[in-house]
């Protein structure tokens, strides 16, 4: 009876080390594909959904990554362009196009902080380790030719991370999370381009004279 019993939990445990192990070696692959490249770009579509509120937005626009450095656009009912780069964010708001060309942009700058959306895309795509440490994985499920795998974080300000990859090759096509003030974000992806030509530029906020300008 009892060498029954350890065979049982024996089973048990192999079972459930062999259910963990699928997600988290697809999540390594993918971890892997993404920090070899020296840099990536995709088509996005984000949506913004302020859960309690029921309000929701939704934009469409270009993420380019290299190294330690995003620059990403949303063009919906406001453009906006996010660069990020030396520990610095630059947020730049353009003026609502029903009044004309005349508005001021409203830039933000936040210095030495990164939010839950920028610190999480540069270990997505450049730090597997620190990735691996800030987000264990809760489960995965199948989807037609993708998987999806749900993440618990680490850090407060994030309450969950899902990621839809396809399992053929590893590629993103969807990340979302719901962050500490019930705002859930979703960005699809498309159109990945890896290694292609990018300027330093690409990167950098490029002041106007006009630009109404707040550093926090």
């Amino acid at each position: 009876m009892k060498i029954y019993l350890i065979l049982m939990l024996s089973l048990s445990t192999f079972i459930s080390e062999a259910a963990n192990s699928v997600p988290a070696k697809l999540l390594q692959k993918t971890l892997e594909k993404y920090s070899a490249a020296t840099t990536i770009q995709f088509d996005i579509k984000k949506t913004d959904e302020k859960i309690i509120l029921g309000t929701k937005t939704e934009s469409k626009g270009v993420l380019k990554f290299q190294k330690d450095k995003i620059y990403i656009l949303q063009d919906g009912e406001k453009k906006v362009e996010i660069f990020y780069a030396g520990k610095i964010l630059s947020l730049v708001e353009y003026p609502d196009a029903d009044f004309g060309p005349s508005g001021n942009r409203k830039v933000t700058i936040l210095k030495n902080t990164s939010p839950p959306l920028i610190k999480s895309l540069l270990d997505l795509f450049s730090n597997p380790k620190n990735f691996a440490k800030e987000f264990s994985v809760v489960s995965e499920k199948s989807a037609e030719d993708s998987v999806v795998i749900e993440l618990k974080p680490k850090q407060s300000n994030i309450k969950n991370l899902i990621l839809k990859v396809k399992a053929a090759d590893f590629t993103l096509t969807e990340m979302s999370f719901v962050d500490d003030v019930e705002t859930r974000t979703t960005l699809q992806f498309s159109n990945l381009k890896l290694n292609i030509k990018m300027k330093k530029a690409d990167f950098q906020y490029r002041s106007l004279k006009t630009d109404e300008v707040m550093t926090q």
